[in-house]
């Protein structure tokens, strides 16, 4: 599959003497100047310009990702065979607004993670870094989520815990637009402009749904004011784009 197809373009003969530039179709909105300006002024820092990541790093190391994940055309794109590992900020959020675009080829899963820490499990005194996901995953293929694509390890789903609502998502080669919002205590996860789930982490009913979860071991899960966003690394190829986030502080 090839999302960032080249469009023909086709030249009159009296034309075929000018020279044409050609725009790759791939490219993104936020690294054009002008936009950058107008995200700025909105109060939004862009998390990913379609050149560099050097607000990235490896979530194993302080290293700039260079092994599994590369740019392709103004994208993010994590590759197949689970070879580069997870990739987190190198900042940490508190109370903010995350946008981003993603697109997934067939059977593919992925997610993005958000307050990501490292804490302790009760059992074991390991330490893992861990944070609430928004899931991502090929809903229409993926064995597993294919007869229940609203599940709660569906796209959009609050990762095991609440399953998306009024969903609309688009099917693989095309891109979808995620938008988490983290103030406080209340979350929000939109998908192309739908609200599909709506919590308090603080509430007992959040935290009767940890303790009936594989999170059960880890008092801290989802306890923690700020933490850091984080892009999973599941082994299958997905291209993210447009990553930026505002403060709410």
């Amino acid at each position: 599959m090839k999302p960032f197809p080249f469009q023909k373009v086709v030249l009159a003969p009296l034309l075929l003497a000018i020279p044409v530039l050609l725009v790759l179709s791939g490219s993104t909105k936020s690294d054009h100047p002008e936009n950058r300006s107008k995200n700025q002024q909105k109060g939004w820092e862009v998390l990913f310009d379609g050149h560099d990541l050097t607000k990235w790093q490896n979530s194993t190391s302080d290293s700039i990702p260079y092994k599994g994940w590369k740019i392709e055309n103004g994208t993010l794109a994590v590759t197949s065979g689970r070879v580069g590992g997870d990739i987190i900020t190198r900042e940490s959020f508190r109370n903010f607004e995350l946008e981003l675009d993603f697109n997934l080829t067939e059977s593919a899963n992925s997610g993005i993670k958000y307050l990501v820490n490292r804490i302790k499990n009760a059992k074991t005194n390991a330490t893992s870094l861990m944070g609430i996901e928004y899931q991502i995953i090929d809903d229409f293929n993926y064995p597993e989520v294919k007869p229940e694509p609203n599940s709660t390890i569906s796209t959009g789903a609050v990762y095991l815990l609440y399953p998306p609502r009024n969903k609309k998502l688009l099917p693989p080669g095309q891109w979808n637009k995620v938008r988490i919002v983290v103030n406080g205590k209340h979350i929000e996860h939109w998908l192309n402009g739908k609200l599909l789930a709506s919590y308090d982490r603080m509430s007992p009913d959040f935290q009767e749904k940890v303790a009936q979860s594989k999170f059960r071991d880890y008092p801290d899960y989802a306890k923690a004011d700020s933490g850091r966003i984080l892009l999973q690394d599941h082994g299958n190829h997905v291209y993210f784009r447009n990553i930026r986030i505002k403060r709410l502080d």
